[in-house]
């Protein structure tokens, strides 16, 4: 091929190239697109809620399978990234994946009153509470009440007297049903009968296991509550309580916050 030959080639290349861009920029066209991966845009797949003949009920749209495992391509060490701030939501999504250890997964223990364990093994913090808070007024409040006495305007009405948590019952740890690992199954699970009616349902649907336990917790909060008095509480705490009581004056600060004189 001779150079003139070369040339002209080139040039039709480029031309080529340069007709072809302009229809590359994003300009608005009311001819169909260019598919210069066509297997991209066509590929088989189903809808959701559409109909499929390849199964027996001929829903499309299926569960995962509960032997599926999720896997990302970033590779999280645990031991390498532990008191890491930012990949502390990836290590709390590894742990509950691998759900290692079935005293805080399933709340059991072989040396616990009937195989629960007794206290908690997870520390209680104050967001720990606040978390329980949030659960418990979402879950449990319509029926046990917003103390747990079981007069909530739901358990009212429900076939079933739902349980005073407040009762000795469930604050002895030394029996299966004060355990803290039994409240946390019966939060994730509900309570069945010898039967096998359900008196409760399990909320392990929308609770996972940090936050039932963030609600045993709240619930020993509550518990302690009902027996606790104004000594029982610490004394930077105590005098501001004191201080916004019934028939403190108004705008009345904590001592460590006053700004008069002594």
């Amino acid at each position: 091929m001779t150079r003139s030959h070369l040339s002209l080639s080139a040039c039709l290349l480029a031309a080529s190239a340069a007709a072809v861009l302009p229809a590359c920029r994003g300009d608005r066209s009311e001819k169909p697109p260019r598919r210069f991966i066509p297997d991209m845009d066509l590929q088989p797949k189903w809808q959701p809620q559409s109909e499929s003949e390849f199964y027996e009920n001929h829903r499309a749209q299926r569960l995962p399978d509960p032997n599926a495992v999720a896997f990302g391509t970033a590779d999280i060490d645990p031991v390498a990234m532990a008191g890491e701030p930012w990949a502390s939501s990836f290590l709390e999504d590894r742990a509950a994946l691998l759900k290692e250890g079935d005293t805080f997964y399933l709340g059991t223990d072989p040396a616990g009153p009937e195989g629960w364990v007794a206290t908690m093994p997870a520390e209680v913090t104050r967001d720990m509470l606040e978390l329980g808070r949030d659960r418990f007024t979402i879950y449990c409040t319509p029926c046990h009440g917003a103390i747990g006495e079981g007069n909530g305007s739901v358990g009212q009405r429900w076939s079933y007297p739902p349980a005073n948590l407040l009762g000795d019952l469930y604050k002895d740890r030394a029996q299966r049903q004060g355990t803290d690992g039994w409240l946390f199954n019966v939060v994730r699970n509900g309570v069945w009968g010898p039967d096998g009616s359900n008196k409760m349902p399990g909320y392990a649907h929308a609770v996972n296991e940090r936050e039932a336990w963030a609600v045993v917790a709240y619930l020993r909060a509550l518990q302690a509550s009902q027996s606790a008095t104004i000594e029982d509480v610490p004394d930077a705490r105590r005098n501001q309580l004191t201080s916004q009581g019934p028939g403190a004056p108004a705008n009345t600060q904590p001592e460590s916050q006053s700004g008069g004189d002594s």
